[in-house]
């Protein structure tokens, strides 16, 4: 953004690099190297974004990808409760004896 008016550019790169080893026998030769490097900008072409009405329809078909995935997933039974297994032995009602008429 900062470029934006200029239309030739150049930028000057300087690189180094060191190596520390324990043995003597690593030799770097040309450790520093600078270069240029040129850019032409093409005023003509203009600098722009995204269109603001692809956010948008972004958005709504997400959100219909969404409720697509949602709505298969609950007829498939994805969101139905596990209820639990009938029991082996059923279970009765008893009846209490008073201790009298035991």
């Amino acid at each position: 953004q900062e470029f934006l008016d200029v239309e030739n550019l150049e930028l000057i790169v300087r690189a180094g690099i060191s190596v520390t080893s324990p043995r003597g026998n690593v030799v770097i030769k040309d450790a520093e190297v600078q270069m240029s490097v040129s850019l032409h900008l093409d005023p003509g072409v203009a600098v722009t974004g995204v269109p603001w009405w692809v956010l948008p329809l972004a958005v709504l078909l997400g959100l219909l990808l969404l409720a697509l995935l949602v709505l298969g997933l609950w007829k498939l039974g994805f969101f139905r409760r596990a209820r639990a297994a009938p029991p082996a032995v059923p279970r009765f009602r008893a009846v209490r004896i008073p201790r009298e008429q035991r």
